[in-house]
């Protein structure tokens, strides 16, 4: 027989339950917050990470290169004038790619000095991709393109002519998809590579984003995960997408932009996997993944 408070709550239109045991996060480790890893910037952009491991980020506006000391956390200011430097990428030569769109350059920075030369210049630049050969891809959003510089040379040819504005770039972890997001859609394309390194295959649609009802992605920063996910910065938040082409039970997951900051315009995972970094303008933050997050 049912207890007598049972049938109260019942006369009274209530019925006691127990509430639902909260769903496990699928992205961060249990207990983890974001963390600040620099704050007090204009516009935190284009992330990367050494050999060694210490983090590297820019400051367009203040045309500022830094570092974060992976041990420590202490930053340090490596360049002051670099240009508006906006993406940047390690090569397979150790010195550190950036598009340096108000001095018209791609530069490359000596990790033991810190001293920088211009490797080709004449246009504008938002974000860079690097083959291990090598192979530089850029992209100029102002003229629809993504430039090509040859491993060593770097000789610049156009790499593809779009019809519509790119701004993040990244590639497949086999190296033979060369993606490129459309900024103010739902769209990141990709592009066949060749064996030499060249763009050999029409566009096609890659990933699709969640946008607003405006349409306008915001579709920034950018990197493909281990199991072929894609992670981006968008106007809604941090993104994790299935590719199209895709067959299986990967679901397309968001993360919220933390304590109502703007758009993510940059994101990453560390090396190890371990974290997620992500810049919000003023700042750049970073949380702990879960072991079983696919990463690097």
């Amino acid at each position: 027989m049912l207890p007598r408070s049972f049938f109260l709550l019942l006369g009274s239109g209530l019925i006691a339950t127990a509430a639902p045991a909260p769903a496990p996060d699928r992205i961060f480790t249990e207990g983890s917050e974001w963390e600040v890893v620099s704050s007090g910037h204009r516009f935190a952009e284009g992330m990367a990470w050494d050999a060694d491991g210490h983090f590297y980020f820019t400051d367009v506006p203040a045309n500022q290169l830094f570092k974060v000391d992976r041990n420590s956390g202490s930053k340090t200011l490596l360049d002051g004038a670099t240009g508006r430097a906006n993406g940047i990428a390690f090569g397979p030569d150790g010195r550190l790619y950036g598009c340096a769109s108000g001095d018209r350059c791609i530069y490359a920075w000596d990790p033991k000095s810190w001293q920088k030369a211009k490797v080709t210049e004449g246009t504008p630049s938002n974000d860079i991709a690097i083959l291990r050969d090598g192979t530089i891809f850029y992209t100029e959003p102002g003229t629809n393109l993504v430039w090509r510089l040859a491993a060593r040379t770097f000789a610049r040819d156009v790499g593809v002519k779009l019809s519509w504005q790119p701004n993040g770039i990244a590639l497949s972890r086999d190296e033979k998809t060369l993606l490129v997001a459309e900024f103010n859609s739902d769209t990141v394309h990709g592009f066949a590579l060749g064996a030499d390194g060249k763009v050999n295959g029409d566009d096609r649609a890659a990933y699709k984003l969640a946008v607003p009802s405006d349409g306008v992605g915001r579709l920034d920063g950018m990197m493909t995960l281990a199991d072929g996910r894609l992670l981006v910065g968008t106007t809604l938040g941090t993104q994790i997408a299935p590719a199209i082409t895709a067959v299986g039970s990967a679901r397309h997951m968001m993360i919220r932009s933390p304590q109502g900051r703007p758009r993510n315009n940059y994101v990453r995972l560390s090396p190890d996997g371990a974290w997620i970094y992500s810049a919000y303008a003023a700042d750049i933050l970073r949380r702990r993944l879960r072991p079983d997050f696919e990463g690097p």
